[in-house]
């Protein structure tokens, strides 16, 4: 996925998996995303991590749905922590989404 664009209200989200089709949230779900910042040499690289719940899809020219949400929480957080705690809970995630 990548953010299209984001303000402090709300985001829209290019929903595009990588390799495969990922699920399309309902309308009115609140779902959490983390999106990774571009690294500054004074602060390290950061990711914001948003809450926000499904305001409105549509389909994008190129055929996948681009995601509109209504920010309900953001935080500012080190981005390089969230990937060592993803790491962490990955051989947890996958033996229940499999």
């Amino acid at each position: 996925m990548y953010t299209e664009n984001i303000s402090r209200s709300g985001i829209l989200v290019a929903w595009k998996g990588a390799e495969a089709t990922l699920p399309i949230p309902a309308m009115g779900q609140i779902i959490t995303v983390e999106i990774e910042l571009p690294a500054h040499h004074g602060f390290g690289q950061k990711c914001i991590h948003c809450q926000g719940t499904v305001m409105r899809m549509t389909n994008s020219e190129q055929g996948f749905p681009l995601i509109a949400l209504r920010v309900n929480y953001m935080d500012f957080r080190s981005f390089h922590d969230r990937i060592r705690a993803f790491e962490a809970m990955q051989p947890v995630a996958s033996s229940w989404m499999a």
